[in-house]
């Protein structure tokens, strides 16, 4: 059984080395010789790349909610090692990850140019340039995502969120939309100490991975305590609710 898991998980790791190498080098050709480079040409390039990976990496997901149509700031909860991979085929984001991707051959190229952009967690002009980033995306018209734990967490609701994002938010009066993401397989929650292979083997050496995502409504307003507390809680009571009605994880 463990061998047929890793057998699995190794081959679909090749298939989405191999694909992504495939698109990125067209797009590459493509932008050199036919069109020019926009955020929304990379955005399609990114849909298109998850539509085929997803549902070869045996993702099979379930959403509720609708986006928002105005610029937003989403912010949604943090399980797995591609939670991005379900929350992005759903929604035209800016993405913010933390700058060791940017250094993964392959895929920092591919995500800086399909929108993510990166922060060094303990430096403190990257966090402000951070914050100064997400206010011109905004600004700008375009929608951000981000992660306020900060890094991955397993319990059944959410650890403590960053503010900084909340801050500029209240202040600029951009709407701020909460994202739970919750899934039904203990294999699929990428626990302290595991290295990011061993969790790819883990969660996608199974058949299927099943994961329901529910987007929640706007939250306006001038206190950035409102916009946090308000997203927190909404994200904790929806992912206990899919606990306790769905996921097995926890039992």
């Amino acid at each position: 059984m463990i061998i047929i898991r890793y057998f699995c998980g190794g081959l679909r790791l090749i298939v989405m080395v191999l694909l992504m190498v495939i698109m990125l080098g067209g797009y590459i050709i493509g932008i050199k010789t036919i069109f020019k480079h926009t955020p929304e040409s990379g955005f399609k390039l990114r849909r298109i790349f998850l539509k085929i990976i997803n549902p070869l990496l045996g993702f099979t997901d379930t959403i509720e909610g609708v986006k928002n149509n105005k610029p937003t700031l989403y912010v949604s909860n943090h399980r797995g090692l591609l939670d991005f991979f379900i929350t992005m085929k759903y929604l035209d984001v800016y993405a913010l990850s933390k700058a060791e991707v940017r250094d993964i051959p392959i895929l920092g190229y591919s995500a800086e140019l399909t929108g993510v952009f990166f922060v060094v967690r303990d430096n403190k002009s990257s966090r402000q340039a951070t914050r100064d980033s997400i206010v011109h995306l905004l600004k700008s018209g375009y929608n951000v995502l981000i992660y306020p734990e900060g890094t991955v967490n397993n319990l059944k609701t959410t650890a403590g969120f960053s503010k900084g994002a909340f801050e500029e938010a209240a202040k600029h009066g951009f709407p701020v939309v909460p994202i739970a993401q919750e899934y039904y397989s203990i294999n699929d929650l990428w626990t302290e100490g595991t290295s990011s292979g061993l969790q790819f083997i883990k969660q996608f050496g199974k058949c299927i991975t099943k994961v329901r995502v529910s987007i929640g409504l706007p939250i306006v307003s001038d206190n950035s305590f409102i916009l946090m507390n308000e997203s927190k809680k909404w994200i904790d009571s929806k992912l206990l609710e899919m606990q306790e009605g769905w996921s097995t994880a926890y039992d």
